[in-house]
């Protein structure tokens, strides 16, 4: 391996450990109650499918 492949492989790893930091914040953020107040079902069932499809969308982009 050369140095190239190092700080490449190292570059990596550090670039996804990071993604993976800003996207689990990003939805713990998205998950808390924007007021005190109980939310209606159907709005907890929106807000449950946009996570389920922003960490389905990042899990695909996190491949490449």
């Amino acid at each position: 391996m050369n140095m190239n492949q190092i700080i490449n492989m190292v570059l990596r790893m550090v670039m996804r450990k990071a993604m993976n930091k800003g996207i689990n914040m990003g939805m713990q953020q998205m998950s808390k109650s924007k007021d005190r107040r109980q939310p209606t079902p159907e709005q907890s069932d929106v807000d449950r499918k946009k996570m389920q499809q922003t960490a389905k969308l990042s899990r695909r982009i996190n491949r490449f």
